[in-house]
């Protein structure tokens, strides 16, 4: 969020990634704001757990939540991803590139690939399948991290 250089507030960020046609509010905005501070993708109930924990005077409603990342989802500013090991949808802010993980089967955390190792595969599957356009793909790693192996 911040550079030694240029610190930059929550506010400035939000303003620039603010999707047009999206409504303001301050729900949206604490939504936003974990969203943005977390390093992988995270569930509804994970963002509704944090806002409680920070907001413990307001309380927010799960579903006030799951209707904001809807919204969300809809402006195109938040990448909704089921992975096969979870149960429920997995939310995370757009970042302009897609993301793939490898999953953690012990304690379930998510690690981003740093490259896309699909690409290639995509560009032989159009060449070899005429008139096929893929439009997206997704690839999951399962394994155990450094910590629970």
């Amino acid at each position: 969020m911040s550079c030694k250089i240029h610190p930059e507030s929550y506010d400035e960020v939000i303003e620039r990634n603010w999707p047009e046609g999206v409504k303001k509010t301050k729900q949206r905005v604490d939504i936003f704001k974990i969203l943005y501070s977390s390093h992988e993708p995270i569930s509804a109930a994970e963002i509704y757990s944090r806002l409680n924990q920070e907001h413990s005077s307001e309380m927010y409603a799960f579903s006030t939540i799951y209707r904001n990342l809807i919204a969300f989802e809809k402006s195109g500013i938040v990448e909704k991803t089921v992975l096969s090991t979870e149960e429920t949808a997995m939310y995370e802010l757009k970042s302009g590139k897609h993301k793939h993980y490898v999953v953690c089967l012990k304690c379930h955390r998510k690690m981003p690939l740093p490259t896309c190792p699909l690409n290639e595969i995509s560009r032989e599957i159009e060449q070899s399948i005429p008139g096929f356009e893929i439009t997206g793909h997704n690839l999951e790693v399962y394994g155990y991290c450094s910590d629970c192996r």
